[in-house]
């Protein structure tokens, strides 16, 4: 019996809030400072202090923030769930090559290390293709994946550049010896054609964020309306409802910038799962006690590395 999938348990919830303030640091500090300086002027000014924008003015204002961060953090969405789709398809892909691989070489044994190789490479590839997207190498990931670099015969500084190139040229080597028709070339090449068209939607997705003008100028509105409606409400002797609307239009236009980015390198919770996907495509190509299946991941999708 297969076990359900998921859930987010209540304990961790904690986890991910502190996930969020710990890269909400400096902004906390920076709030934190300007509404202590905020409370310093009305107590000095008292009766004469003056507002920076009437109510009729915070009403329109806080209309276009609540625009612009709807819209940003819908972009920032859709950024994050088109990534996880075209992991998805990636792994299809891959259960799919391994398939078509066994459809057309598992009945020779003579091609069973040519059948292996290819498959080896699919699996490396996936895994090139996250640490290229993060940026940086999981420590035991890449010892892993440096043991199935050698067992393929490749350098560990291998590319996915070089690994598709190589699995081309193999490719054309079955098709030589005539261990493939053209119909299984073909069925071949359309599965190399899948996996290219998701690493370069991929590699979209991680090259061209959200215009950097967009983003300052979200942001700078966003804290000009929270210290202003701070302001309001502490003049009204509610400054703590005030400091919790000024952390409550941050936090969200914050959370929209870090979804926007679902290849960071810390593995939180605002990514995308890329070590588990990868580990799944590992476990269904080669073996389920692989070393690359058996990475340590949990499944609790607050700790997704």
């Amino acid at each position: 019996m297969s076990s359900p999938p998921p859930k987010l348990a209540h304990r961790n919830a904690l986890r991910v809030a502190g996930q969020l303030v710990l890269r909400m640091r400096w902004d906390l500090l920076l709030m934190a400072a300007l509404c202590g300086l905020a409370l310093l002027v009305e107590q000095l000014a008292g009766a004469n202090r003056m507002s920076l924008i009437d109510d009729s003015g915070l009403s329109m204002l806080g209309i276009a923030v609540s625009i612009f961060v709807a819209f940003r953090n819908t972009q920032a969405i859709n950024r994050w769930w088109e990534a996880r789709i075209l992991w998805g398809s990636i792994t299809n892909s891959s259960r799919h090559w391994r398939d078509t691989l066994q459809t057309l070489l598992g009945g020779e044994s003579r091609l069973r290390p040519q059948q292996q190789q290819l498959v080896g490479l699919q699996v490396l590839q996936c895994w090139l293709l996250n640490f290229e997207l993060r940026g940086f190498w999981r420590p035991d990931a890449r010892a892993r994946v440096s043991d199935l670099c050698r067992g393929l015969g490749l350098p560990d500084g291998v590319s996915v550049r070089t690994t598709m190139t190589l699995r081309a040229d193999l490719i054309g080597r079955l098709y030589q010896q005539g261990a493939v028709n053209d119909w299984g070339r073909d069925a071949l090449l359309r599965g190399m054609e899948q996996f290219t068209n998701a690493m370069g939607a991929l590699q979209r997705i991680r090259n061209t964020p959200l215009p950097p003008t967009y983003d300052v100028f979200i942001r700078l509105i966003c804290w000009l309306y929270g210290y202003t409606l701070f302001g309001t409400f502490s003049s009204r002797g509610s400054a703590f409802t005030g400091l919790l609307l000024f952390l409550g239009f941050v936090s969200a236009e914050r959370i929209g910038a870090y979804v926007e980015g679902p290849f960071d390198q810390d593995g939180s919770s605002f990514c995308v799962p890329m070590d588990v996907v990868c580990r799944t495509i590992s476990a269904d190509l080669l073996d389920p006690h692989h070393p690359l299946a058996e990475l340590p991941i949990s499944n609790d999708p607050s700790l997704w590395s």
